[in-house]
């Protein structure tokens, strides 16, 4: 078995400096970081989170909490997240909370107590929707606890996000500028902010476009693909459809592609759909969706990284990290017909 000492053996170091590399403790010089992550790799050494905790006061345990496990988004997510507990010896409770629970906060509050029954992880990862429910906030302010939350957020706590807003900004100007002007646009959960700031973005640009946002082209959504699908069928049967659509996920967007098939109008000949997310489904449907990729591994990754991260520092200050995104282009979109 490999042990800590060899792996300070190995690097040149100290074992005490191995201990503060994998604590992710501040002050060490990059390049000791890197070559005691080199000599971690090259061993084969997989650090005790169990023996850790006995030595100090910390569990080496970091929470995700999700509400579905049925969401592409929410399974990316955990991938990232445990990627960056192995990499920094942590372990990752998984913890799932139901829908009756996140509407009382005496339910949630029992909730929380007994998943601390066992031991308190020393961080805590909210996912959408926990990461906007304002008594989750209620209940996690007796917890005291680290948190981050998944996505744009107006708690007190720090999030890992991209920049929602200017995301859907860029891919309504990218069908203005193939030359659509009915654009219709799906919501999705109106308790969630990205909600809010994905419609932010389409109305900024269509308005700096000169163009008027119209009612009757804005639609209902609950990012999944039954509504996406309604919104589809709702939208195609008006007396002037939209030439182009934007919804705020992928799941809403393959919806609305659906519809569209059913009725036997072409995407994206008659209809340029355009989704958010660069979920598995956008390269699923046919045509491919065109998209906006949020980089949604490295979000979970940088999340327990931020909590790993103020574990070690002394001032334990937790910081927002806002993350790159990209327009992803595909067949679902083209120039309106004629």
């Amino acid at each position: 078995m490999v042990r800590m000492v060899d792996v300070a053996k190995e690097a040149g170091v100290s074992v005490k400096t191995v201990s503060r590399v994998l604590n992710n403790e501040p002050h060490v010089q990059d390049a000791m970081r890197r070559r005691v992550r080199a000599a971690i790799t090259d061993l084969g050494y997989v650090p005790s989170a169990s023996a850790r905790s006995l030595r100090s006061s910390r569990s080496y345990a970091i929470m995700l909490m999700i509400h579905d496990t049925r969401s592409t988004f929410a399974n990316t997510i955990q991938f990232g997240a445990l990627q960056a507990c192995q990499d920094l010896g942590y372990h990752l409770q998984l913890s799932m909370v139901g829908s009756d629970t996140l509407g009382c906060r005496d339910r949630l509050a029992a909730w929380f107590s007994k998943q601390f029954e066992t031991g308190r992880p020393d961080g805590l990862v909210l996912v959408p929707p926990m990461s906007n429910n304002p008594i989750v906030g209620e209940a996690l302010a007796d917890v005291k606890l680290p948190v981050v939350r998944i996505g744009p957020c107006r708690q007190a706590s720090p999030c890992v996000k991209i920049d929602d807003e200017r995301a859907a900004y860029d891919m309504t100007r990218h069908l203005i500028a193939q030359g659509h002007e009915r654009i219709a646009f799906i919501r999705g959960k109106e308790d969630q902010d990205a909600t809010h700031l994905r419609y932010d973005g389409y109305v900024r640009a269509i308005s700096e476009a000169g163009l008027s946002v119209d009612p009757s082209l804005v639609f209902p959504g609950f990012f999944d693909f039954e509504s996406g699908f309604a919104a589809g069928t709702t939208m195609l049967a008006l007396d002037q459809p939209p030439t182009a659509v934007f919804a705020a996920n992928d799941d809403m967007a393959a919806g609305v592609i659906m519809a569209a098939h059913r009725r036997g109008v072409a995407v994206p000949d008659a209809l340029s759909v355009a989704g958010f997310d660069d979920s598995d489904v956008a390269v699923r449907t046919w045509p491919a969706i065109t998209t906006i990729r949020q980089p949604v591994e490295a979000i979970g990754k940088t999340a327990v990284e931020t909590l790993v991260a103020a574990a070690g520092a002394s001032e334990r200050e937790l910081s927002t990290q806002t993350l790159d995104y990209d327009l992803v282009l595909r067949k679902s979109t083209a120039p309106p017909a004629g």
